[in-house]
């Protein structure tokens, strides 16, 4: 039944430009939830906030005792492996969390979804904002490990801000496909751990895949992932000195794609979240 001129249908869905202006007009609630969690994170330690530059820290430590000095994957193709595994490392996890906190978004602000009214993907928002918050000092660590490690400053080391947000953007649109499928089937959080630790190893995060892969076809298969990509352009700018404009391409196709897609798709379930 159409609604007579002037009224307005209960229960239609607003049209994209006014969910859009009302994710803007709430952009006050997009920052303050994820400064709060940051702020909650880690309270009780005696480190506190120091773990969020720590937990990657350490995993570079682990990660360069086990693929740097037991197994050697450095010595293939490799100069500065340390700065190598330490680029990725801090790319890939601002992707990695990015994932898992979006998952987990709806789920766990049932009680604020069922008592006040907005548009739902204020929360994966927030926590892909929260998460690139705490990138902030991890990108200031990164450059003081190429530093340490032997790499002189250069120009091309300002790309790694529109590296980063453009992955930002890329995590957004992962991030709201995972808050709809977990919301749906809370499994999903629990097997996302796992399937970003198959990604993690596919991406060429421990090793120089040039080295490793000598067919065209699977080389340009392997390239093609993202996660490579977005680290394979870090790594260019701070270690190489360099950029791909080929590489920048495929990262925008990449973002275009995951923001449209898990935006649409988040979008469809709008009036469904917190009803189950």
């Amino acid at each position: 039944m159409i609604a007579p001129p002037g009224l307005v249908k209960l229960g239609a869905p607003p049209s994209l430009r006014e969910y859009l202006s009302s994710i803007w007009a709430r952009r006050e609630l997009a920052t303050s939830i994820p400064l709060g969690e940051l702020k909650a994170q880690n309270q009780d330690t005696v480190l506190g906030g120091l773990w969020h530059l720590l937990n990657p820290l350490l995993l570079v430590l682990v990660y360069y005792v086990v693929f740097g000095l037991i197994l050697r994957v450095g010595d293939r193709g490799t100069d500065n492996f340390v700065a190598f595994l330490s680029t990725g490392i801090f790319t890939f996890f601002f992707t990695r969390k990015s994932v898992q906190s979006g998952a987990k978004s709806i789920v766990s602000n049932l009680g604020l979804i069922r008592s006040i009214q907005f548009p739902r993907a204020i929360l994966p928002i927030a926590a892909v904002l929260g998460e690139t918050i705490a990138m902030g000092p991890a990108i200031a660590t990164m450059f003081a490990v190429v530093v340490l490690t032997g790499e002189p400053p250069r120009l091309t080391w300002l790309l790694v801000i529109p590296i980063f947000t453009v992955q930002a953007m890329f995590n957004l649109g992962l991030a709201m496909g995972v808050a709809r499928l977990t919301d749906h089937f809370h499994d999903v959080q629990q097997l996302l751990p796992y399937l970003m630790t198959i990604w993690m190893y596919l991406s060429g995060l421990f090793y120089n895949v040039d080295a490793f892969l000598t067919d065209p076809t699977a080389l340009a298969v392997f390239k093609a992932n993202p996660a490579y990509a977005f680290m394979q352009l870090v790594r260019d700018a701070l270690l190489a000195g360099s950029t791909d404009v080929g590489l920048w391409l495929l990262v925008l196709g990449w973002t275009v794609v995951s923001a449209t897609v898990g935006f649409i798709y988040f979008r469809a379930r709008e009036g469904e979240y917190g009803r189950g």
